[in-house]
């Protein structure tokens, strides 16, 4: 009986160290985003009240809290090397992020000045689309730093080839799209914003599944990566338009979410390919 209580207490001493750690990680990732961004979450919240940048941070943090936990689930040594290991996976996640929101900023809304529309104009239909660009991202880098056999080269070179795959896939659902979604976005189009958002993250998830494989040589690895990301993808993207006409059959999409600003189809379709994607994730 002794042994079971010492063995639960030492358990939730472990976990509880591990929430400090956390607590510890979002202090300093909101100080790097002041640093790096020049923002101040306290004007911005409570004194311009910027639902938008309320959003946007949220992503943010969530992100952070995926790639913590990508730095938990990876491989374990010992107590303090664990604790040490975790902490460097998660500030240099947490780092890499910041790149990667570049890069799809970018590479993705090159049109739309995403930043500027938040924190200015208060665009929430920009934020809601940041919010699913740092998910995405987060996924993305914990699914890179979670696997075993390569260390933090390995991690490095997943990271880069996820981030490949996030931009040249949300790109090629964007250019193929019959409206002109960075317009939309702009706009304001909130709708719109759902529906890109939904596949931005579903996509995030995927390719943290197709990167979080164990480190089994180089060529391996990439071949089941590739394999992997593009088959999800491409499954995702043709049920989930399935799905679409399923649920909404007298309806065309495109018009509910472009012409009538349907908030409601937008969530719909945000929920039908996160759905789809979560589906993905527990098969594969």
């Amino acid at each position: 009986m002794k042994e079971l209580l010492l063995d639960i207490l030492t358990e939730w001493g472990m976990s509880s160290i591990y929430i400090l750690i956390f607590a510890v990680i979002l202090l300093i990732s909101k100080f790097f985003k002041r640093i790096i961004y020049k923002d101040n979450v306290d004007v911005q919240l409570t004194e311009k009240d910027n639902v938008a940048y309320g959003i946007s941070i949220g992503g943010y943090f969530i992100g952070v809290f995926a790639i913590y936990v990508g730095a938990l689930i990876g491989p374990s040594v010992d107590l303090l090397q664990d604790i040490i290991n975790v902490v460097a996976y998660a500030l240099g996640g947490i780092a890499i992020m910041f790149l990667s929101s570049w890069v799809n900023d970018h590479g993705i809304f090159r049109r739309v000045a995403i930043r500027k529309e938040i924190k200015e104009k208060h665009n929430i239909a920009a934020a809601i689309v940041q919010l699913a660009s740092l998910l995405a991202s987060g996924l993305m880098i914990a699914g890179a730093i979670k696997g075993e056999g390569g260390g933090p080269l390995q991690a490095l070179v997943f990271y880069c080839i996820g981030q490949v795959f996030l931009v040249l896939f949300t790109k090629g659902y964007i250019k193929f799209r019959s409206y002109d979604i960075q317009h939309q976005i702009h706009e304001g189009n909130i709708a719109v914003a759902f529906s890109v958002a939904g596949k931005m993250i579903s996509i995030g998830l995927i390719v943290m599944i197709a990167i979080g494989h164990d480190f089994q040589g180089w060529g391996k690895t990439f071949i089941m990566i590739c394999m992997d990301g593009t088959i999800m993808i491409f499954l995702l993207l043709v049920v989930s338009y399935f799905f679409d006409k399923l649920i909404i059959p007298k309806s065309d999409l495109d018009y509910e979410l472009v012409e009538d600003k349907n908030i409601g189809v937008g969530v719909l379709d945000f929920c039908v390919n996160l759905m789809v994607s979560l589906l993905v994730l527990f098969l594969f």
